[in-house]
């Protein structure tokens, strides 16, 4: 029989009850395989999403933007803190489209969950794709640089280093590119979440490029009326990413 210790000081709990950590989803051991139509479908279903919870995800993308930005107008350092918090925004914008989904509300003030919530996997993440864009800098601009020594570059050669180097760019976008979904609500280690990410092309790789293709022109159309476009386009585009990610990997 337990006795209470009247002396005893309240106390009080760790979690907000409130904005709660995003419960872990269950991540695929195989990621799904989907055809060229099931990406394009990504943005239809992206913004069926969005009634009713426009001002929150317009405000959320609006904020990110204007945060990452404000870091460049700070010598080296910014720079450094714009890579660190960039995956920390764009967790704040997938959890909620993760409540969007699963409680069928929005909540502002889940932008910045990240921010106490798998915030050292997310940051080491970061600087893993720094340490590859390095790498990848360092590796393509030596050889650049033999082969364009002395002003006899072979023409054959530089046209496949530029192929080399297109997959080497796709092969970096996507190394990356589902990492910040499958580490804070898949729950992931950096490593496996690279892995389940690049798997993840590998075994999309027409769809997603096919994907890729059609959402820079998108873009590029929104971008023309002075840019205005895009308050329109992003929010579209955000929801398409968190149910193309939910469609490749979660059970």
């Amino acid at each position: 029989m337990s006795e209470i210790n009247p002396y005893q000081q309240p106390q009080a709990e760790l979690v907000d009850d409130n904005n709660p950590p995003a419960q872990p989803l269950t991540i695929l051991a195989e990621p799904r395989k989907i055809s060229a139509g099931d990406a394009l479908g990504w943005i239809s279903s992206g913004h069926k999403m969005l009634p009713g919870h426009w001002g929150v995800v317009l405000g959320a993308l609006v904020v990110t933007v204007l945060i990452t930005s404000a870091f460049q107008i700070i010598p080296l350092l910014g720079m450094i803190a714009q890579i660190l918090a960039t995956p920390l925004l764009y967790a704040g914008i997938v959890k909620i489209f993760h409540r969007m989904e699963t409680e069928g509300t929005s909540d502002f003030a889940d932008l910045f969950a990240a921010f106490s919530d798998r915030t050292g996997p997310l940051i080491l993440m970061a600087l893993a794709q720094l340490g590859v864009m390095l790498l990848l800098g360092i590796v393509f601009g030596g050889l650049g640089y033999a082969l364009g020594a002395g002003g006899g570059a072979n023409t054959g050669a530089m046209v496949v280093l530029g192929l080399l180097g297109l997959v080497a760019m796709f092969g970096f976008v996507y190394l990356f590119y589902f990492t910040v979904p499958l580490i804070f609500l898949g729950n992931k280690g950096v490593g496996e979440a690279m892995k389940l990410s690049l798997r993840g092309f590998t075994r999309n790789v027409i769809p997603l490029i096919v994907y890729l293709l059609v959402t820079m022109v998108i873009v590029l159309v929104a971008a023309l009326p002075l840019l205005l476009g895009w308050l329109f386009v992003m929010p579209i585009l955000a929801g398409a990413y968190y149910v193309s990610f939910r469609q490749i990997f979660v059970e």
